[in-house]
């Protein structure tokens, strides 16, 4: 199992961050293709997402059920099929006006995947933080 975990303040108030990183990751996740609700909305505890990605050169699909959803400050999700377990929680709180985001990433990879855990997490990171600076972009140029 490994964890990755990154942050980033954004030049925008927390409510307005929080839309943005909630209401789809295709926004901003530079891994994800698309990103789909697959249960009535609106999003809360319980909701349920299909997403297709796109790492190490190869597509793959997770479903996704969301376990935590605080309205401006937090959302949890945590796969229900896909290649590896993974849960992911973003938070976000007020910095002087300006949003502090952190985003913590949790995944198990089993199998032959384990021998290249490392690996993955790299790109994990590396994808996480691309991400998060595309976020930061878009947002402070809004």
């Amino acid at each position: 199992m490994f964890t990755v975990a990154e942050s980033v303040t954004i030049d925008r108030p927390v409510d307005e961050v929080f839309a943005f990183f909630t209401e789809g990751r295709a926004r901003w996740d530079e891994s994800v293709i698309s990103e789909e609700l697959t249960s009535p909305p609106p999003v809360g505890v319980g909701s349920t997402l299909h997403t297709r990605m796109r790492a190490v050169g190869q597509e793959f699909a997770f479903d996704w059920r969301v376990t935590g959803y605080e309205p401006g400050s937090r959302m949890a999700i945590t796969s229900t099929s896909g290649v590896m377990a993974t849960s992911s929680e973003l938070t976000f709180a007020d910095a002087n006006g300006a949003a502090l985001v952190r985003v913590r990433i949790e995944a198990e990879p089993t199998g032959v995947m384990r021998l290249a855990q490392a690996m993955i997490a790299g790109e994990v990171r590396s994808t996480l933080t691309a991400s998060l600076a595309k976020a930061k972009r878009v947002l402070e140029q809004g």
